[in-house]
């Protein structure tokens, strides 16, 4: 039996995993879907998040309570916890998991991959800005704009999955995991296992970004998916059977 720890992203909660977590519960595996600080029901207001130490804690609080060790799977930002833990803690983690995630390379942000013309330039990209807005607090998303949501982060799910989603999201994901600088070291987490879910139709993290964050931090086992943004609603067997795989 392997351990899932399930990372959400930008503007999600854990429960957003459901689907997934459901078949791999079913295959016999434990699966923690944790809500990052600020996100879903964790209460710890927005302002207060000024780091990865405090966004990520929950996913750490899990990693050290559970017996043996973990697969991690960061989605979007999520990644971001997902290199920051496995520098901190590699010898309670068996796999990295990348489901088109921020894998930054020692010295850089996920908001320098943001940056690149490969992704401001992208024409999804584009169309679709005017749902984001940047503030003191962190990246907010206006709620208001569920047509843009739905076209960038939910391109190929079904009206009822993105019914269900739209009110779970939060306004603001703090600046914490875009401005985090990797510290990634060959002996930590370089000799981690790790996987990248490349999402090939993927409107909210352009594929080219995804293949450069590849090149920058080389060695990951390549998987594709041909979804967009969220394939854990569009298609969960695909994401479990993917994962079930790596265990």
């Amino acid at each position: 039996m392997a351990t899932f720890i399930l990372i959400h992203g930008s503007w999600h909660w854990g429960g957003c995993f459901q689907k997934v977590a459901n078949i791999l519960g079913a295959a016999g595996h434990a699966v923690i879907a944790p809500d990052l600080a600020s996100h879903g029901f964790d209460p710890t207001p927005t302002a207060a998040v000024t780091d990865i130490t405090i966004y990520a804690a929950p996913v750490r609080a899990a990693l050290e309570e559970i017996e043996g060790k973990a697969i991690l799977v960061g989605h979007s930002v999520g990644g971001a916890t997902c290199t920051w833990l496995g520098e901190e803690m590699p010898e309670r983690i068996a796999a990295l998991v990348y489901l088109t995630g921020f894998m930054a390379p020692a010295g850089k942000t996920a908001r320098d991959f943001v940056m690149m013309p490969a992704y401001l330039k992208d024409p999804a990209i584009v169309e679709t800005q005017g749902m984001l807005r940047i503030g003191k607090e962190g990246l907010g998303l206006d709620l208001t704009k569920t047509d843009l949501i739905a076209r960038s982060l939910y391109s190929d799910c079904s009206a009822h999955d993105i019914a269900r989603a739209l009110p779970n999201l939060v306004r603001v994901t703090p600046h914490a995991p875009f401005v985090y600088t990797s510290s990634t070291t060959l002996h930590r987490f370089g000799r981690l296992p790790r996987h990248y879910i490349e999402c090939l139709q993927d409107r909210g993290l352009p594929l080219a970004v995804q293949r450069e964050m590849q090149a920058a931090v080389p060695g990951a086992h390549v998987h594709q998916l041909d979804t967009g943004h969220s394939p854990f609603l569009s298609a969960p067997e695909a994401v479990a059977d993917i994962l079930l795989n790596i265990c």
